[in-house]
């Protein structure tokens, strides 16, 4: 297998599989491997209209699953994969690629906004298959969730309200110190991973005194729980994104993100992709 199949499939990220209306598999370069992903907000309910996003927003009036629906698909999906490891599925796809390594609730929307979000949670503590639970989310509801048996990816995308608002154009109430306060809410229950998406937008890319006051929260947030801070993870656009004025960022650019995170501590771990 070339490179370039891995990188084919790290960029499509299509959330139709088979028969299935909730569930889906793809291969995902931050998990590392497989991972299912659960789509309980197909209706794109989000709090945050984010302008990299790479949703089709054409679907707000569809059908929000059950929680019922969605164990149901879950569980088939799972038995298909223990047959086949979806190997019919991603034909180009070595199977050192195609261990699961997550089941992911993510999907259209934001997660904490699925109306069944904690009946969900605690349904899915009951699937033994599962080999770890991740909760992406874009960190603005986290309030929401009281009980969660794995590791929630909190988006922090911007160190400042004036960021913030140009890149995921929250709703309204949203600021970047309410976003600090909930990942701090979170590291200090569960496992928290921060996850940073940069990308040339406009012609314009985050400054120097943004990516200081991005590591500064991020360090924050460390010294809440420091135990609980698993890793940041920086990347850039992989996938097809709606609007053409955002390109992706040199790997450059990355490297030098991590070196201010790294420099504000150096017992953190920080990912690029």
């Amino acid at each position: 297998m070339s490179i370039s199949e891995l990188s084919k499939a790290w960029a499509d990220h299509n959330r139709r599989f088979a028969n299935f209306c909730f569930v889906y598999p793809v291969i995902s370069r931050r998990a590392k491997g497989l991972s299912i992903g659960i789509n309980c907000t197909p209706n794109c309910a989000c709090s945050y209209d984010c302008i990299y996003c790479q949703v089709n927003k054409k679907n707000t009036s569809a059908k929000v699953p059950s929680v019922d629906e969605i164990i149901s698909e879950l569980k088939e999906i799972l038995s298909i994969y223990h047959n086949t490891k979806l190997a019919e599925h991603f034909p180009n796809i070595e199977e050192k690629n195609r261990i699961l390594r997550d089941i992911a609730l993510s999907g259209d929307g934001e997660p904490t906004l699925y109306p069944y979000f904690a009946e969900l949670c605690e349904r899915l503590k009951e699937i033994p298959e599962i080999p770890k639970l991740v909760l992406i989310t874009n960190a603005a509801q986290l309030e929401k969730v009281q009980s969660f048996n794995g590791e929630i990816w909190g988006k922090l995308d911007a160190g400042t309200d004036e960021w913030l608002n140009f890149i995921n154009r929250p709703a309204k109430g949203i600021d970047i110190a309410s976003i600090e306060n909930n990942l701090k809410f979170a590291v200090s229950r569960f496992p928290l991973r921060i996850q940073t998406m940069l990308c040339e937008v406009q012609g314009k890319t985050a400054s120097e005194m943004e990516i200081k006051n991005y590591a500064q929260i991020i360090q924050r947030v460390y010294e809440t729980n420091p135990k609980n801070l698993l890793s940041v993870q920086i990347y850039s656009v992989a996938r097809p994104v709606a609007e053409n004025t955002v390109q992706p960022l040199p790997m450059e650019f990355l490297e030098n993100v991590k070196k201010k995170v790294e420099e504000k501590n150096s017992n953190l771990t920080v990912e690029i992709f």
